[in-house]
């Protein structure tokens, strides 16, 4: 039995031959491992270098060299763990860059907004840590330094710094550097959302120039979302064109809507042909386009009706068709399937607001400011609910010339008038306050109205009531009042009725003369769509001096073209009308027919997000077939802009020439006007 001192003796002796040994493997797996990584087998360096890691945890050599293979294999996290306290300030920077990138790819578990930059902060607040301290090293890393500006200036456009993204981006470029098409992107969706679209335009394409083939082929990377921001610019630059190409490009690329994956070829939906879809049906809706947008956009809703985001863009192309109960429909149902989505939610509230449940879209409203005041499309939606519940003024003057051939015609005059609406009370009831003057020169004088009254309407989602009363002057002295009901039970009917002591429809001329006249009116529409309608309307005026005026009138409206900034409408009208006194102060036929057709070009001049110019030219022709005095034609043209300075407040102002005849007598008119109609927020 060896002596104790000896034995140790030989463990020891032991102990070193194994870590000589384990040395010696080590430095032979990092050989081996460089080798591999020399030959461009990243991963087989990784193995051996890892397997020497384990042998030798401590050797700082085999740890950097493990750390390099992980920067190549795109893993800077593990990079630094390998290094530890050694990581140095480029390793560093890539940690912080990968940490920002997860912020961005990875969708926040909270659907609360005021949580979405959780993850985004910090990786802004380190990559502002790490650009301090690469500043202040002597001497300074400038290719560090860009590489930590080029990542800082993507993280400022997802934290929605918009114009400092811009200026990062400016001062990448005033330093000289090819500033990368993933940086590019980002100043291009910063500029996009300062609404700067023409640079936002010019920056997509700029970026996509960088990219290479292989990053044009791949369908998940940043070409798509490059080429989707590109459709908006041109888009919200008011070229439609372009946008419409480029949506054909990204549907080209998209594929078939149905893709074979794994051994047995099954077929799998394709995401990216159904995402290219909607986005085409989205800038057919912006082109105010909507019959086109919904023959893109309804089949897919039919084709994947859980899609909660697909049937909320249904809903919304739905109420642009003018179906704003298909639409309310389609958004609860979205809702229902996704009832934490924050944009379903706000679109809940424009829903309410255009069906005129306002105190449900104020309840609705309030936890989204709590939650999102800052978001454009709250602030956007909240402004269209104080504008609906707000006042109004309507203002209107008009100045008319005639030939004065007709001794029954309306003669040169004018009218003005001026409307004002209260804020809603209880979200249905407003007050009115209406006040207008109406004059003709006439054979035997000049015949005068003035009115001065008010009255109350309410509304609810599908009924609308006026009640007025006013008081006259002028030729006549009196005092007058009105009902009025409307009643839409669907997208598609409205039925009208409405009932007047001393109508307003009664001709000055019967004023004049000192005859009144009561009215009662009915009617019905039925709209296809928001640019197909036809309508009935018949009117019974009992007038003092015993004439009773039966009145049909049956007119149409048909959208021809509907193209970005040009449409084309035909509106087909027949009025028929028939008196049971001959001889009158006032042009009174015994009966008459006019069938006519109204041509309306409408054209925007200019457009810059909300603000508008509008011109229309109208064109008129129609046969005027009178009893006793034959038939003739009649017609008239009328060209107008409108200048829209945002949705609450437009200015309309225009000219229109007009032929008519009156007991065979033609007389021509010329007649000039100006409109204002404007909402107060509350």
């Amino acid at each position: 039995m060896p002596a104790p001192g000896l034995a140790e003796a030989a463990r020891a002796q032991s102990g070193a031959d194994k870590r000589s040994d384990a040395g010696t493997d080590a430095s032979a797996l990092l050989e081996r491992g460089r080798a591999s990584l020399r030959a461009g087998d990243r991963y087989a360096a990784l193995a051996a270098i890892a397997q020497a890691r384990r042998l030798q945890p401590d050797n700082a050599e085999i740890a950097q060299a493990l750390a390099d293979v992980l920067m190549e294999l795109g893993a800077p996290s593990a990079a630094a763990h390998a290094l530890g306290a050694r990581a140095d300030a480029g390793v560093r920077s890539r940690v912080a860059g990968q940490r920002l990138r997860w912020a961005i790819d990875i969708p926040p578990l909270s659907p609360d907004p005021r949580r979405r930059f959780d993850d985004v902060d910090p990786a802004l607040a380190r990559l502002d840590e790490l650009l301090a301290e690469a500043r202040a090293a002597a001497p300074p890393d400038a290719g560090l330094i860009t590489r930590l500006q080029r990542d800082r200036a993507v993280a400022l456009r997802h934290r929605e710094r918009w114009k400092e993204a811009v200026d990062q981006v400016g001062l990448l470029r005033a330093t000289g550097d090819a500033v990368p098409a993933y940086v590019l992107q980002a100043e291009a969706d910063a500029l996009l959302a300062l609404r700067r679209p023409v640079d936002a335009r010019r920056v997509y394409e700029e970026a996509l120039q960088r990219l290479s083939q292989a990053e044009r082929k791949d369908e998940d990377g940043p070409w798509r979302s490059m080429m989707t921001g590109r459709a908006y610019a041109e888009t919200e630059s008011e070229d439609f064109d372009a946008a419409f190409a480029t949506v054909d490009a990204l549907l080209a690329a998209a594929g078939p809507p149905w893709r074979s994956a794994g051994e047995l070829q099954t077929p799998r939906g394709n995401d990216t042909w159904l995402e290219a879809q909607a986005l085409d049906a989205a800038m057919r809706s912006y082109a105010d386009m909507p019959a086109a947008a919904w023959a893109r956009i309804a089949p897919l809703e039919r084709g994947a009706p859980a899609l909660p985001w697909l049937r909320a863009q249904a809903a919304d192309v739905a109420a642009q068709q003018g179906w704003p109960r298909q639409a309310e429909d389609g958004i609860d149902i979205a809702a229902a399937l996704a009832p934490e989505d924050f944009g379903i939610r706000v679109q809940q509230v424009d829903s309410d607001t255009r069906r005129h449940r306002l105190l449900r879209a104020e309840e609705r409203l309030a936890p989204l400011l709590e939650q999102g005041a800052d978001i454009p499309r709250v602030q956007q939606v909240r402004r269209e609910l104080d504008a609906a519940m707000g006042p109004s003024v309507r203002f209107e003057l008009g100045g008319r010339h005639t030939d004065s051939q007709a001794l029954q015609g309306p003669g040169n005059g004018g009218e003005v008038s001026l409307q004002v609406e209260s804020s809603t009370f209880g979200g249905t009831w407003r007050l009115i306050g209406l006040a207008d003057s109406s004059s003709d020169s006439l054979e035997e004088g000049r015949a005068k109205r003035h009115r001065v009254g008010g009255g109350v309407q309410a509304r609810w989602p599908d009924w609308k009531l006026n009640a007025l009363a006013w008081s006259q002057t002028g030729s006549l002295n009196t005092s007058g009042g009105s009902l009025a009901a409307q009643w839409e039970p669907t997208d598609h009917w409205t039925f009208l009725a409405d009932a007047a002591k001393h109508s307003p429809d009664t001709p000055l001329r019967a004023d004049f003369h000192g005859i009144t006249a009561d009215a009662v009116r009915g009617g019905l529409r039925y709209a296809w769509n928001e640019s197909t309608e036809a309508g009935l309307k018949a009117q019974y005026m009992d007038f003092s001096d015993g004439n009773k005026r039966d009145q049909v009138t049956i007119d149409g409206t048909l959208k021809l073209l509907d193209r970005p900034h040009l449409d084309v409408t035909l509106k087909p009208r027949v009025e028929w009308q028939r008196n049971s006194l001959l001889v009158t102060p006032y042009f009174n036929p015994k009966e008459s027919w006019l069938p006519s057709i109204e041509a309306q070009v409408e054209h925007v001049m200019w457009r810059v997000y909300e603000r508008t110019l509008l011109q229309r030219l109208r064109l008129t022709v129609g046969m005027f077939e009178q009893r006793f005095f034959g038939g003739n034609a009649v017609g008239g043209a009328a060209y107008e802009q409108t200048w829209r300075h945002d949705p609450w407040t437009e200015l309309t102002w225009g000219i229109e020439w007009a032929s008519n005849v009156y007991n065979g007598q033609r007389e021509r008119t010329l007649n000039g006007y100006l409109k204002l109609e404007h909402r107060f927020g509350r």
